[in-house]
C-alpha cells in the first residue's frame, strides 16, 4: 500500500511539473519576415490582395500540410474573400481578409483547429528608392492549451513559420518581378 502512495504522488507532483512548466511557456508568438522585390505597389498588391493568387506563391512551399477541398467564398479580393481548406486530419482552416488598403495594406485572419486557434495576418507594403519592401506578420496566442504551447516550444515554431514565410515571399517577388513561378 506504502508503494502505491508514493508512485500515486510521484506521478501526482510529475503532472503538476509538467503542467506548470506548460503554463510558463509563452502563450504568444509573432513571425515576421521581410523582403526586397524590385517593382512597384500595384503590381505586388493583387498578389496579396487576391486569395486565389496565393497558390502562386504562398502555399507552393507548404509542403507538410497539404490544403484538401480548398474553396474560395465572398469577393474576389479585398474585405471578405476567404479561403478554407481541410487538413489530412480533418481539421478545417479558413483564411479571411479584413481589410485591405489599395498598394499599402492587407490585414487577414487565419483560424485553425475548426477555429481553436486564431492568429492576426498582416502585410506592409512599402515603397522606396529600390522597389517596395514587403513585410508578412503574423501574430497568435496558444491562450492554455497546453499541450499546443508545449508543441510549439519545442518544434521553434516561430523559426519553422518565419522559414516557410521567407521561402513564400521569396516565391512572391519571383513572381512579380518576373510574372511566373518557380517550378
Amino acid at each position: 500500500m506504502k508503494i502505491l502512495r508514493f508512485f500515486s504522488l510521484g506521478v501526482f507532483t510529475a503532472l503538476f511539473l509538467i503542467t506548470g512548466g506548460a503554463l510558463l511557456l509563452p502563450s504568444t508568438y509573432h513571425v515576421n519576415q521581410k523582403i526586397i522585390i524590385k517593382s512597384k505597389a500595384d503590381k505586388i498588391f493583387p498578389e496579396i490582395n487576391n486569395l486565389r493568387n496565393w497558390d502562386k506563391w504562398a502555399f507552393m512551399t507548404d509542403n507538410d500540410v497539404q490544403r484538401l477541398s480548398p474553396t474560395f467564398t465572398g469577393p474576389d479580393e479585398g474585405v471578405g474573400a476567404t479561403h478554407s481548406w481541410l487538413n489530412y486530419s480533418g481539421s478545417k482552416a479558413d483564411l479571411r481578409i479584413l481589410a485591405s488598403e489599395p498598394f499599402d495594406k492587407v490585414v487577414l485572419q487565419m483560424t485553425t483547429n475548426d477555429g481553436a486557434f486564431t492568429s492576426d495576418i498582416a502585410f506592409d507594403i512599402q515603397s522606396n528608392q529600390n522597389g517596395c519592401v514587403v513585410t508578412w506578420q503574423e501574430k497568435g496566442d496558444f491562450g492554455y492549451q497546453l499541450a499546443a504551447r508545449v508543441i510549439a516550444f519545442m518544434s521553434d515554431y516561430e523559426t519553422k513559420i518565419g522559414a516557410q514565410y521567407q521561402l513564400a515571399l521569396e516565391q512572391l517577388k519571383f513572381t512579380v518581378e518576373n510574372g511566373e513561378t518557380i517550378e
